[in-house]
C-alpha cells in the first residue's frame, strides 16, 4: 500500500479505513447464542436470515460508523474455533461487560489485566468461541 498516510492504514476512496469490515461467529445452536449475545451485549439482535447455505443473525450496525458489522452464523461450513482466530470486542467498561458476560454464561480463559494502554480479559462463549473483551484504560 503506497500513499502519504503511514504505512499501517488502508485507504478505500481517498479515506483511511479498517481491513475488517465483518465478523462472522460460528455458532451449534443459533437461537442459545442470540439469547447469549442479546444478554451480554445488551443488544437486540437482528431476525435471522438464510444466506447460500447457512442461518445468518446479525447484530446492530451503523454502515456509516467505524468498526465492523458482525453476525452469528450456523451452517455447516462454520464450526466453533476454540483454537483458532479470536475475535476481540470494545467496551467502555470492562468489569460491566465481562459481569454481563460471565452472567449469560461464558467462561473467562485470561484477565481482566492490563495491556498497552488497554484493561483486557479473553472469555469463551456459549459456543465455543474465544472471545476478547478490550477497553481503553482512563
Amino acid at each position: 500500500v503506497e500513499g502519504d498516510y503511514p504505512a499501517h492504514h488502508l485507504k478505500r476512496s481517498g479515506a483511511a479505513m479498517n481491513p475488517v469490515m465483518h465478523v462472522e461467529i460460528p455458532v451449534a445452536d443459533l437461537a442459545r447464542a442470540t439469547a447469549f449475545y442479546q444478554r451480554w451485549l445488551q443488544v437486540v439482535i437482528h431476525a435471522p436470515v438464510q444466506v447460500h447455505d447457512c442461518t445468518m443473525a446479525y447484530l446492530p450496525f451503523d454502515d456509516d460508523a467505524g468498526g465492523a458489522s458482525m453476525a452469528l452464523v450456523q451452517g455447516a461450513d462454520y464450526r466453533t474455533p476454540e483454537r483458532g482466530a479470536r475475535t476481540s470486542i470494545g467496551v467502555d467498561d470492562l468489569d460491566a461487560s465481562l459481569a454481563r458476560a460471565l452472567q449469560a454464561g461464558a467462561t473467562l480463559r485470561f484477565g481482566p489485566a492490563e495491556a498497552g494502554g488497554w484493561h483486557v480479559a479473553d472469555t469463551v462463549d456459549s459456543e465455543g468461541n474465544r472471545i476478547a473483551e478490550q477497553a481503553p484504560m482512563a
